[in-house]
């Protein structure tokens, strides 16, 4: 129990609430809370505000969570600035921690303007920001802030926007297939900003060059300073390069695996059109392929950007049931990739990739039906399939048409000999019937799916689940 000299009175709104110094400090040094000193009941400080929004608060204090299973109100969100605690309730409202795949429920269908369905979502890193959603539809750029209280969009140059990287809450980075330049989304009137900052980001070996992908380095593991991946391609297409910028000054840095293409040999010089940084590895993922009339063909390369731009520590050669999609998991330490043909899921591990690399060497262990896989292999289909795959946290997920499943890593018992396998599931109690899913993304303890033809963004959360669940 507390002593009585660490007690704090306060009056807020004509009712009284008591708590201790310590708790107060918790809202940090630049809260006003945490300047209070004890007080006694018949003379206790005193707020003008709303009892109820400040009861809140204080249990948010005490808990470090709010109690309340739903967002909280704008109401609520502007008491919070006023005691300087608006970041730390949001980065609350879906921490990381409380990310579990099959806990995954339906939490807010988020409308948007306009009469163009959401061609990319993305959710801000969380942590060191709270998880902010940002979805591009048509030329515009909306972010819901993290309490899906409030929306800012912005509206850029792109005819269509097919590469979207939130950095903060405040800044997003678009890019487009037919539209020179990384477009900057500046979603708040930050005095701090130069009038002299960029507001495109170009490759300067060819400032007409599109965007095919972009990608970040995050909190963990992350090199200082932060650092934006950018995949460009000439205007001609016979040229394309990852241009390393940094955040801080937004200037580029380094280019990385520049790649020409001499005469009709498309296949040698093929773009990354998926970058992924790997930051417990410092190691950068880009992998792209190539529709042809043999089929679909692709490149993966590792990079190791601090120590070659021109030669990556490991490639492989993609022809047989080439990748539809490629993904890296820095937790589980491995490549993952779905299969064009097949629609099943393979698995490299990293840490094997090292002993001798090189194009020729089969890294790939399927993990799901081996027979389906082989006989897609053999039967020569040419066509992709659509399929999506992420990795996030120790999970891997597969958007399949419109439902997504999720792989996880288990331990078998001993006397199954003890080996960690990998085990699907899918995200939801039952199969969809509703449009393919276009677009997706993790962050905190959320999924954010943009499906065909939806003027709207599916947000789905294991956080309000955990709190129903336990008051």
């Amino acid at each position: 129990m507390a002593s009585a000299a660490a007690v704090v009175s306060l009056n807020v709104g004509g009712e009284l609430f008591q708590t201790t110094t310590a708790t107060l400090s918790r809202a940090g040094a630049s809260s006003p809370l945490a300047s209070l000193g004890p007080s006694s009941p018949s003379a206790p400080h005193f707020h003008d505000g709303d009892p109820r929004l400040f009861a809140h608060l204080l249990s948010f204090l005490r808990h470090g969570r709010l109690l309340a299973p739903s967002p909280p109100s704008a109401a609520l969100l502007a008491e919070a600035r006023h005691f300087a605690l608006d970041g730390a309730l949001l980065a609350s409202l879906s921490p990381a921690s409380a990310f579990a795949p099959l806990s995954l429920r339906p939490s807010a269908l988020l409308p948007l303007t306009g009469r163009v369905a959401p061609s990319v979502v993305t959710l801000c890193p969380s942590p060191p920001h709270p998880a902010s959603l940002v979805a591009a539809h048509g030329g515009v750029v909306t972010c819901f802030d993290a309490a899906l209280a409030s929306r800012t969009s912005v509206l850029t140059p792109l005819p269509a926007v097919d590469s979207l990287v939130a950095v903060s809450p405040a800044l997003a980075l678009a890019g487009a297939r037919d539209f020179p330049g990384v477009h900057l989304c500046r979603f708040s009137d930050d005095a701090s900003v130069a009038s002299t900052d960029p507001d495109v980001l170009s490759w300067l070996g060819s400032p007409s060059a599109t965007v095919l992908s972009m990608a970040t380095t995050t909190a963990s593991g992350a090199p200082s300073p932060p650092w934006l991946f950018s995949s460009f391609e000439s205007a001609r297409r016979n040229s394309s390069a990852v241009v390393v910028f940094d955040l801080n000054s937004l200037s580029p840095v380094a280019e990385i695996g520049r790649k020409e293409v001499f005469g009709a040999d498309v296949e040698a010089a093929i773009p990354a059109t998926k970058l992924a940084w790997l930051g417990g590895h410092s190691l950068l993922l880009a992998a792209g392929s190539h529709s042809g009339p043999a089929g679909v063909v692709g490149d993966i390369r590792l990079w190791d950007v601090r120590a070659s731009a021109t030669v990556p520590v490991w490639e492989v050669r993609e022809k047989e049931d080439c990748f539809a999609d490629v993904a890296a998991s820095d937790a589980l330490s491995a490549v993952f990739k779905v299969g064009a043909a097949s629609s099943e899921v393979f698995m490299a591990d990293l840490r094997r990739l090292g002993d001798g690399g090189g194009i020729g060497l089969e890294p790939w262990v399927c993990i799901g039906d081996g027979q389906k896989a082989a006989a897609a292999a053999s039967s020569g289909r040419k066509e992709r399939n659509g399929c999506r795959i992420e990795c996030y946290c120790s999970w891997v997920f597969v958007a399949q048409g419109a439902d997504v499943e999720v792989w996880s890593q288990v331990e078998l018992a001993p006397e199954a000999g003890g080996k960690k396998v990998m085990r699907r599931n899918w995200v939801g109690s039952e199969l969809s019937t509703k449009p393919k899913i276009v677009s997706w993304a993790f962050g905190g303890s959320r999924m954010a799916l943009a499906r065909a033809d939806k003027l709207s963004v599916e947000l789905w959360d294991s956080a309000t689940a955990a709190i129903g669940a336990n008051p």
